[in-house]
């Protein structure tokens, strides 16, 4: 009897070991942020046992906390690739997509990195998806499942030093304007 649980449970973990999925994540997983600051988030690719040739992917955000200033895709990706159509009402970036005909990849890679700009105070998700469009291909031309992880973003409500700056002024003038009344 105990042979035979440890025969299932070896098979279980073969399984779940050749049915794991390649991932496609937001790194870091969660940044702190001040108000008015930029940051960058890299979309990294892990765990491709197949040599990839390029996939793509949609970007969401929360608009009244995050903008996005910038999207660049790694030189490597030589033949086709597309920062996506940014939609800043809705918080979306559409088929941000990759292709190589040189240089496929396999293992690790990284996709994109994204630079956003901290506008409102709060959390906001940045939420990663399939692109309908442009699903990542192997070097056999399969469509690849993946595993997408999102990240986030908290924006601490930290106005900009020129906004402090401006405020400072505005104390120190009504300081003075009370002290010459007072006298």
């Amino acid at each position: 009897m105990k042979l035979h649980h440890t025969l299932l449970a070896s098979i279980a973990l073969l399984t779940a070991l050749a049915t794991q999925a390649q991932t496609v994540s937001v790194s870091p997983i969660h940044t702190d942020v001040n108000l008015g600051d930029t940051f960058s988030v890299d979309i990294q690719a892990t765990g491709f046992p197949d040599k990839i040739f390029g996939g793509g992917y949609n970007l969401a955000f929360d608009p009244s906390i995050l903008q996005v200033d910038a999207i660049t895709i790694p030189a490597a990706w030589e033949f086709a690739k597309s920062t996506g159509l940014l939609d800043p009402a809705s918080g979306t970036v559409s088929d941000i997509y990759f292709n190589t005909f040189v240089a496929p990849v396999s293992g690790d890679f990284l996709t994109a990195s994204v630079t956003f700009k901290a506008i409102g105070a709060g959390t906001s998700a940045i939420t990663l998806s399939e692109s309908p469009s442009f699903p990542f291909g192997n070097e056999f031309g399969d469509p690849v499942a993946i595993n997408y992880v999102s990240g986030s973003a908290t924006v601490a409500a930290v106005p900009e030093p020129s906004s402090l700056a401006l405020l400072m002024t505005g104390l120190a003038g009504m300081t003075l304007v009370a002290r010459r009344r007072r006298h």
